[in-house]
């Protein structure tokens, strides 16, 4: 990876991961829609896909880190590869209309709960 980012290859590297991990973020979250109706239950699973997500950000991150670190830092409008993978994961939340709406309300049952 070393090498594509030297040869000014970042970019094309940037995009195929984000390509990549937009295509994974958009199933795992599409796998969310028409599970379970109890909201406690559908919130564990949003959590562990969550915290697969992050892990999985982490890795990459930390494979491609001289990527994140020269192209990422040099070139304007590009983000980390975590904040890439944030955004993603907002964006394709917000186009599953079912699982934003499951993922809000059970949230806010929760809070109502704890208060």
């Amino acid at each position: 990876m070393n090498d594509l980012c030297l040869y000014k290859m970042g970019g094309n590297l940037y995009q195929r991961i984000e390509k990549e991990c937009e295509a994974h973020i958009s199933a795992a979250l599409q796998s969310l829609v028409g599970q379970s109706p109890d909201l406690i239950v559908f919130l564990s699973l949003v959590e562990r896909c969550w915290q697969d997500l992050c892990d999985q950000m982490l890795m990459i991150r930390g494979i491609a880190l001289f990527l994140d670190r020269t192209y990422v830092k040099q070139t304007t409008n590009v983000r980390s590869l975590w904040d890439m993978g944030l955004q993603l994961f907002c964006k394709y939340l917000s186009l599953s209309p079912e699982v934003e709406h499951k993922t809000v309300t059970g949230l806010l049952r929760m809070i109502g709960s704890e208060r």
